[in-house]
């Protein structure tokens, strides 16, 4: 019964590891945006900035696409 109530709690004790885990996920453009720096600098290439203007732009463009899946052209200065 003993060697039952330490595995319980071994388990207990993982599984709030494993959820603080994830709630250090990467979910702000912040976090992105350093993260994909960090590996630029590695080889030498510019820092990117993230651009609210673009993301919106971005994110309207997909919203669009969602229901049908298909690639198409935006044609503007975005790209």
């Amino acid at each position: 019964m003993g060697l039952c109530k330490v595995s319980f709690s071994v388990l207990c004790v993982l599984g709030l590891v494993i959820v603080s885990h994830v709630a250090y996920a990467l979910d702000s453009p912040s976090d992105y945006v350093n993260a994909h720096n960090a590996a630029r600098s590695e080889v030498g290439v510019q820092n990117l900035a993230w651009d609210d203007t673009v993301a919106a732009f971005a994110q309207n463009y997909a919203n669009q696409r969602k229901g049908d899946c298909q690639r198409g052209e935006s044609c503007n200065e975005h790209g």
